[in-house]
């Protein structure tokens, strides 16, 4: 194990914009100022790493740059290639597509394993869709669950939507979820049709963009009230 890390560099990890075509700035201007002579990145997809990375105002040019993607099936020799930057005392960044590094995206692996080298984690500042919508929701924000990815299969999906309800009604425990963007509006109506009237239902939809909706109300005002149509949007799923 190594244990003298003097001479290595930091590993950033850089929040993203939510919205990827927006031209807001998503970083604050001394957190701009500490990445701007980096030159690695490890990033999930190029082509949005990119997009993003134009806006930070590096030293250097998009192409001078080096991006090495990142993924669940990334394993740990990959992973040791992508440190010899740091290992030779230049500092890198670890870039999400969108939002907070190493929330809902594979970049954990990337941290746990710089923790295991003791080089220094430099988390900065920036939009996590999840805690923006668990603020903005109005439900518990003391005891709260983010369980990913609900099953596909709807047996397995039905069994998870009981726990989630039991736990609601005697903890108060908020259950924050997601769902890919296409499968959304399934996920939307099966909810809606399985779940007790009485429990709270927060969709948060597209946030920081300009078609950005938060609908926070019971299963029972839900079904009177008719769905949206969320396919292919952005959306957390939230029920207390």
């Amino acid at each position: 194990m190594v244990t003298d890390n003097k001479a290595f560099g930091t590993l950033y990890l850089i929040p993203s914009s939510l919205d990827q075509d927006a031209n807001d700035q998503f970083l604050i201007e001394y957190q701009k100022k500490q990445l701007s002579t980096l030159s690695y990145f490890i990033v999930e997809n190029e082509k949005p790493a990119r997009r993003m990375l134009k806006k930070l105002g590096l030293e250097k040019s998009l192409q001078e740059l080096t991006l090495v993607t990142n993924t669940q099936k990334t394993d740990e020799l990959a992973i040791k290639k992508m440190f010899e930057p740091l290992f030779n005392g230049e500092s890198i960044g670890l870039l999400s597509d969108s939002g907070t590094p190493c929330i809902a995206d594979p970049g954990n692996k990337i941290v746990a394993y710089a923790h295991q080298q003791h080089i220094h984690v430099k988390p900065l500042v920036g939009p996590s869709s999840i805690i923006l919508s668990l603020m903005s929701s109005g439900f518990n924000g003391q005891s709260f669950r983010f369980r990913g990815y609900l099953p596909k299969d709807k047996t397995e999906r039905n069994e998870c939507f009981v726990s989630m309800q039991k736990t609601i009604k005697s903890t108060r425990e908020t259950q924050i979820f997601i769902e890919t963007p296409y499968r959304n509006n399934d996920l939307l109506t099966h909810l809606v049709q399985t779940l007790d009237t009485d429990i709270m239902l927060n969709l948060s939809i597209d946030l920081t963009t300009s078609s950005e909706q938060i609908i926070s109300q019971s299963i029972g005002d839900w079904r009177k009230k008719g769905l949206p149509d969320i396919n292919k949007k952005l959306c957390i799923f939230l029920l207390n």
